[in-house]
């Protein structure tokens, strides 16, 4: 009886010790500690949009922590660090009291060396996950009402992911609207985006843009832009970023009506920016806007921008107000020019 109970204990000791309880009971002891004195120990898991994220052993959410009121930081992980000139550099980081080293008080230690820099230089830290999943991040919203005089019906969604690694970022996001009411025509919209950068030195970059957008508005079936160019950041911090890029696109067009609709297939230079700011305790604000003048038909011109801003809820939680607008200067003759919307969502970031 003894022996069995021995070997039930070894059992038990030997699931524990592959358990997420033990993995979490021998969790990193990365040290954070605040201007105001406060410190925490856990695991250091990110630097985006100004806050410093760490997880500890007795909170079931990760903390979010202002990167500016951040005193000193020390793990012994490997992270992912994307400075404001646009390097991006990989190692062991460390950050110290101002006081210990004036303007280069964060360090990121390599095979190949130390890095100093100042903490307002470093843009973003993130980890290496094990798997492609867990280094996905992004989010999803949804949006729904309903109008009882005319029994108009809309609804809204949108979802969005990215994949980083230190030489490139690529993202795809999916937008769709879908309004009706009683006795009238039923409208919709679906809009598909994959995107990438491929990082170059003092913050430039090479970047693909291939876009899919159904439009009943616009009498639009289907049209497929496939195309890149080369782009810069104005204006990069942990805060805020601001960047142009400048290419050419190739179009390729369905429409459902054949009434004066413009050739199926074109080449158009691409003129594009982007404005991004986060705000510790509000949110964030994202404005796009892009310009595609005609090169093969010449005179036609065609823009799109797309607006959103997110206000933190709890947790990973926020409330989104979305504004967006799709224009062709010479769409088919039974088609409207402009197409635009607004929207109300909730939605969640991971």
């Amino acid at each position: 009886m003894r022996r069995t109970l021995r070997e039930v204990g070894v059992l038990l000791a030997g699931v524990l010790a592959g358990s997420p309880w033990a993995a979490h009971a021998t969790s990193r002891k990365d040290v954070v500690v605040m201007n105001n004195g406060d410190r925490f120990t856990g695991e250091v898991k990110a630097l985006q949009n100004g806050v410093l994220y760490v997880k500890t052993d007795y909170v079931d959410q990760n903390i979010g922590v202002d990167w500016a009121q951040v005193q000193s930081v020390e793990s012994s992980a490997v992270y992912q660090v994307t400075l404001t000139n646009g390097a991006h550099l990989a190692g062991k980081i460390k950050r110290v009291s101002p006081e210990e080293e004036k303007g280069q008080e964060f360090v990121i230690e390599s095979g190949g060396g130390a890095t100093k820099v100042g903490a307002s230089q470093v843009a973003e830290i993130s980890t290496q996950k094990s798997t492609f999943l867990r280094q996905l991040t992004g989010s999803i919203d949804a949006g729904y009402s309903y109008t009882s005089g005319n029994s108009q019906k809309t609804i809204n969604n949108d979802v969005s992911a990215s994949y980083a690694t230190p030489n490139w970022i690529a993202g795809v996001s999916l937008s769709t609207s879908f309004s009706g009411q009683a006795g009238a025509a039923k409208a919709n919209r679906i809009d598909g985006t994959l995107n990438g950068e491929r990082f170059l030195s003092h913050n430039s970059y090479l970047g693909l843009y291939n876009d899919y957008l159904h439009s009943s508005q616009q009498d639009l079936d289907l049209r497929i832009t496939v195309g890149g160019g080369y782009g810069r950041y104005w204006i990069r911090s942990n805060t805020t970023g601001l960047r142009w890029i400048l290419g050419a696109v190739y179009a390729n067009e369905t429409f459902s009506t054949v009434s004066g609709q413009p050739s199926d297939s074109n080449v158009e230079g691409l003129v594009g920016a982007s404005y991004d700011s986060y705000r510790f305790r509000f949110g964030e604000i994202h404005l796009q806007a892009a310009l595609f003048p005609g090169m093969s038909d010449a005179g036609r011109i065609r823009a799109s921008t797309n607006n959103t801003v997110k206000i933190k809820l709890v947790n990973n939680f926020y409330f989104a107000l979305s504004f967006w607008d799709n224009y062709d200067s010479r769409p088919p003759a039974t088609a409207k020019k402009n197409e635009f919307g607004a929207s109300s969502s909730l939605g969640w970031s991971f």
